[in-house]
């Protein structure tokens, strides 16, 4: 059996529409001011952030953001354990290097933290983190 969920960044579109309407007031108060730029740059942000997928197969857990952004690979044989943790709020979403290792989220704060059989640790952000769970472990044992 294989694994594969998509989560929507919804924290990171709307984080990214907040921002939007601020430039739009921006505009509106100074349009001579040059912002279209601005525009683009949180327009490529919330596309590239705009969802999270994450995939287990018999030997691999990969995952990419939006359209296959910042593809990453893990082969399971690296390993060594899996568990449920819970992300603070203030580290932020998008990729991250958190005080346990990298963190990969678009939204919530619930996340399957993978120890490496090499002491690093991985944490995938997730809105379904059992079932994420349940299949890693089942490759695991």
């Amino acid at each position: 059996m294989q694994y594969k969920n998509t989560q929507l960044g919804t924290a990171m579109l709307a984080l990214m529409g907040l921002v939007t309407v601020i430039l739009v007031l921006g505009l509106i108060s100074k349009p001579q001011e040059p912002i279209g730029f601005a525009f683009v740059i949180v327009g490529v942000i919330a596309l590239l952030f705009s969802s999270l997928t994450i995939k287990v197969s018999s030997d691999t857990i990969d995952w990419f953001f939006g359209p296959k952004f910042w593809k990453k690979s893990l082969a399971i044989s690296d390993v060594r354990s899996a568990q449920v943790i819970r992300t603070k709020w203030y580290y932020g979403f998008g990729i991250r290097l958190i005080s346990t290792g990298w963190l990969y989220n678009v939204s919530g704060l619930t996340a399957v933290e993978l120890k490496l059989n090499d002491g690093t640790t991985v944490s995938l952000g997730t809105d379904d983190p059992e079932n994420l769970l349940a299949a890693i472990n089942e490759r695991l044992s």
